[in-house]
């Protein structure tokens, strides 16, 4: 049955064309709607992720990395002295404007740390150390930026916020969903650049690692009764927080989640279409192998096995498609998050639409009287 399912597949060579455009169109627009979504999802969360701590102190109300409100960071002295904790770290956030050398500005998103424990700052360079940026007016751009700021070549001196500043490394992988490039400077740096006076003195987190991680819900309890004026969230929780945020609050899920599903639609309505076509072609002949004792199960093998094969070579072409877009479309900035399990997940999602779409045809062929075929 397999084997007559291919047949019918690949009978009507224009007709399969047709269907392989489709299906291509819409695996190839679920894949890179879903991966542009995991990509920024990563990217809002890449310094969460990769800052090695446990929990965070932030601001009430606090609902993703980019936007703080800072607070006072003696806060910092409530914490220390604690022996569940290895270490606490301040770590600063706020933005400015990095001058080209063509005259031109660049808002950047600056993050400052302490060089000597570089929580918060870069956690894969390209050149340079993350302790470089201690010692002076020193920063580290991630070489995504590259595009945007122009070479980064180590030791040029730039202007930022009006001040001298001098690039000592260039990072890897150090990117936000605001897609703006990201200045990694020491902690005592950022606040003295810091144009609101107000907010000097002023840490955007505090990140907290604990000697064992086992006790993080109990010293997050106690630092909640310590800092009623802060917010504790485990980095777990700080995660979830962020991609809800840019979730849900902006309504940037619901379009994608959109997008992806039309492209489902498309493909499911463009296989079940030509399956639906096949079928009624051959109308005659599943009358013909009802006759001869076809079970019903033979004939839904036969109509599921062309829209799998639709969506099975369809969808093998959309990905070497993907791939090779990935690295075009990430030097614009954007992300495409692209691996195994992904495709994996995706191609199952194909796969069960395309043989829901060919209900239709199962209906057809089932209601089919095989004495139709003695009549004619």
């Amino acid at each position: 049955m397999i084997w007559l399912a291919t047949r019918l597949a690949f009978h009507n060579r224009a007709r399969l064309l047709v269907t392989l455009f489709g299906v291509v169109f819409s695996a190839y627009l679920t894949l890179a709607e879903t991966a542009l979504y995991i990509g920024m999802m990563e990217n809002a969360t890449s310094i969460i992720r990769h800052s090695g701590t446990d929990l965070w102190v932030a601001s009430k109300g606090v609902q993703n990395f980019d936007f703080a409100k800072p607070f006072p960071d003696e806060r910092l002295k409530l914490i220390h002295g604690r022996a569940e904790l290895s270490w606490a770290k301040p770590i600063s956030l706020s933005w400015g404007f990095l001058k080209l050398p063509d005259g031109a500005q660049e808002l950047v998103e600056i993050i400052g740390y302490d060089p000597a424990a570089p929580v918060g700052g870069p956690w894969d360079m390209a050149s340079g150390a993350p302790g470089d940026v201690g010692g002076g007016a020193n920063m580290i751009v991630d070489e995504s930026a590259a595009q945007r700021l122009g070479k980064l070549r180590l030791g040029s001196l730039w202007e930022l916020n009006d001040r001298s500043i001098k690039l000592v490394g260039v990072s890897r992988s150090a990117k936000t969903f605001t897609t703006a490039p990201i200045v990694f400077t020491s902690y005592v740096l950022a606040q003295d650049m810091t144009p609101d006076v107000s907010r000097q003195a002023a840490a955007a987190y505090i990140a907290i690692k604990l000697r064992n991680p086992a006790d993080v819900e109990r010293v997050a309890k106690a630092l909640r009764h310590d800092l009623p004026d802060n917010e504790i969230l485990t980095t777990s929780a700080f995660v979830e927080r962020t991609i809800l945020y840019w979730t849900v609050q902006t309504g940037m899920g619901a379009a994608f989640c959109l997008t992806a599903v039309l492209g489902l639609v498309v493909g499911a309505g463009t296989i079940g279409q030509t399956v639906f076509a096949n079928t009624m072609e051959h109308l005659g002949e599943f009358a013909t192998l009802k006759a001869m004792g076809a079970t019903a199960r033979d004939l839904n093998t036969i109509i599921l096995a062309q829209a799998a094969i639709d969506a099975c070579v369809g969808f093998s072409i959309a990905v070497p498609l993907a791939l090779l877009s990935k690295a075009p479309l990430e030097k614009t900035g954007v992300t495409l998050a692209v691996d195994l399990k992904l495709i994996a997940a995706l191609f199952c999602v194909t796969l069960a639409v395309a043989l829901a779409a060919a209900y239709f045809s199962i209906r057809r062929v089932q209601n089919l009287d095989p004495a139709t075929v003695f009549r004619s």
